[in-house]
């Protein structure tokens, strides 16, 4: 009966770990307990303890694995409702087998997120749901650029006040691509899918304390390392630049840490499975070009094969100045940064890079070694 019973116990652990519904410690500690639980039925048959206290430990352990495969179940039945069927239209296959732009902007405005607003998060997300691929480009609000639309130059951040197409053209400008989507979220919906995914682990490049925000946080402490941050937290680790001598350069590159921790965190399948929940989160507080199907497309895809993916992320930089010729400003003499072309020219290739197919530098590296290792041993 021990060994039946040691067997069932193995055999929920692995429906367990088939689901991904729970993260690997959480199994090894389960695995320690249901152990510990067998040995102790173990010893109280071999030391001949009272039938009754015996009898009790066994059916602890029963009810341990039946609950175990009844979860593991619920959970497999949950992934293949979720990953079988056919995905409805084209666009909800072209956006699990093709290469995608999107548009990640972020904006700080209570009002209808249908309005024009200036964006204080521009991000450019190049996409292959193929080679599992992501890079990040962030590209900093008073970046001097040319306006899509107009022949005139402007702060890239002034593009919002003409609508997100414009912002999007203008960024399909600065880097020679085409931004099919877009995803635009206000302060608000920021901090609410941060708190729905139970908060994010992010890692500082310094010790620094935020300046506070009336209504959305209080000034926040950080710590050079890893600091483990709920929705408010987030957001004032993401807005502030004061504190750094590089500024709006620095706020970037955090903002984009950011991206990159709730990224790590919705891949999950425990996330995952219940998307709707985090749309519903912050439902009022942004929009996206993205259809449902293609969101659950995209869904049904990183459920079918658990993979593993690649983000990358870069910050193009320029030199500070002043200009008095903005479109949306003339006459006024504003601040702007002027691109470095070097930079952006970076971000170009890193972007066409995912855009062709290529393989993230440390696969490449890798299957570079391999090819080496099979040359040398067909020479042996």
């Amino acid at each position: 009966m021990l060994i039946l019973q040691a067997i069932l116990s193995m055999a929920a652990l692995v429906q367990l770990w088939r689901t991904g519904m729970l993260p690997t410690l959480y199994l090894i500690l389960l695995g320690g307990l249901l152990v510990l639980l067998w040995l102790l039925v173990w010893q109280c048959q071999r030391y001949k303890v009272r039938g009754l206290l015996a009898r009790l430990f066994s059916l602890l352990l029963s009810a341990s694995m039946a609950v175990g495969c009844v979860f593991a179940q619920q959970g497999l039945d949950t992934l293949s409702s979720i990953t079988t069927g056919v995905l409805a239209g084209p666009e909800a296959q072209a956006i699990v087998t093709e290469p995608f732009i999107v548009y990640l902007s972020g904006v700080d405005t209570r009002g209808d997120l249908t309005e024009n607003a200036r964006s204080d998060v521009n991000i450019l997300a190049a996409v292959n749901p193929v080679t599992k691929r992501v890079v990040l480009v962030n590209t900093p609000r008073d970046y001097y650029v040319d306006l899509a639309g107009t022949e005139s130059k402007d702060k890239l951040t002034h593009a919002g006040l003409y609508g997100v197409e414009t912002s999007m053209a203008t960024l399909g400008g600065l880097y020679g691509v085409e931004v099919e989507h877009y995803i635009r979220i206000n302060f608000a919906g920021f901090m609410a899918v941060v708190d729905a995914l139970g908060g994010i682990d992010v890692y500082s490049d310094y010790t620094f304390t935020s300046v506070g925000s009336p209504g959305y946080y209080d000034p926040t402490d950080f710590v050079e390392g890893w600091n483990h941050l709920d929705g408010p937290a987030a957001l004032a680790f993401a807005r502030e630049r004061h504190a750094f001598a590089t500024g709006d350069i620095q706020r970037g590159i955090n903002q984009m840490k950011v991206i990159q921790a709730m990224l790590d965190k919705i891949k999950s399948p425990a996330l995952l499975t219940s998307y709707t929940r985090l749309l519903a989160a912050a439902e009022d507080c942004f929009v996206t070009s993205l259809s449902s199907d293609q969101i659950a497309a995209l869904v049904r895809m990183q459920l079918g094969d658990f993979a593993e993916w690649t983000i990358e992320s870069y910050t193009v930089t320029g030199s500070s100045s002043s200009s008095t010729k903005c479109y949306s400003a003339s006459g006024q003499k504003l601040y702007v940064m002027l691109p470095d072309e070097e930079s952006v020219a970076q971000a170009q290739g890193m972007i066409q890079s995912v855009m062709s197919g290529e393989l993230p530098p440390e696969a490449q590296a890798d299957s570079a070694a391999d090819s080496t290792s099979a040359e040398s041993s067909e020479a042996a």
